[in-house]
């Protein structure tokens, strides 16, 4: 199989698998604690662009639709992390980063619309926000005696699967429009590469709201 079909074979993994969890989720959602719910939220709002995308590609109303859900991730993950976040300082830097969004967000849309063209730029400082506050968040474990994060908490699943995707989209969309105009073979490796991160996401996703119904289930018994 060429190199060209493995990827083609990738994109429709990574076009499809946000079903897995948005399934998982919508099936157990009345067993979902707040982080999970709220994960469950960026989920479904990824699969509108995602499964219309084979129906609508290329048109402006799939444009808008991956534009609009840059702001309604990024907002859904602000209050996951504050939610996490006990410390004055560290609650205030989130703030200061949320005004700083509003303020970026303004711009990009006065001068580019949302329908126009595809926002990278405003992907990429919703995922540079998305590892500062992941950082932020590492100190609050860090100085906390009280927290333990480990594998049986729905909460690590989702946050491995954050820092990976926030890490490799945060440099894959700082060279969307290179690679969109330059699709040889070399740069069609950097989109599967996406993919298979794109991929891990939605399993880590999936993983951490499997864990949540687990726990739901123990603390029943």
């Amino acid at each position: 199989m060429t190199v060209v079909n493995w990827v083609s074979v990738l994109g429709s993994i990574s076009i499809w698998i946000i079903l897995l969890p948005a399934v998982v989720g919508t099936m157990f959602i009345h067993k979902l604690d707040k982080d999970s719910r709220l994960i469950l939220i960026v989920v479904i709002a990824g699969c509108i662009p995602q499964v219309l995308r084979p129906f609508i590609i290329d048109s402006s109303l799939l444009t808008t639709l991956y534009n609009i859900y840059t702001p309604i991730e990024f907002t859904t993950y602000w209050f996951l992390f504050i939610s996490k976040t006990a410390s004055a300082l560290r609650q205030r830097i989130l703030y200061v980063m949320a005004a700083a969004f509003i303020l970026i967000s303004i711009y990009l849309v006065y001068h580019h619309g949302v329908s126009i063209r595809f926002l990278n730029e405003w992907v990429i400082w919703n995922n540079i926000f998305q590892l500062i506050w992941i950082g932020l968040c590492l100190l609050e474990f860090y100085y906390s005696e009280q927290t333990v994060i480990d594998l049986s908490q729905p909460f690590f699943w989702y946050l491995i699967g954050i820092t990976c995707y926030a890490s490799c989209t945060a440099i894959f969309y700082s060279l969307w429009y290179f690679i969109k105009e330059n699709p040889d073979e070399q740069f069609i490796v950097l989109n599967s590469i996406h993919h298979i991160f794109n991929i891990l996401l939605y399993l880590f996703f999936t993983m951490g709201l499997l864990r949540n119904v687990k726990l739901s289930k123990n603390q029943k018994v």
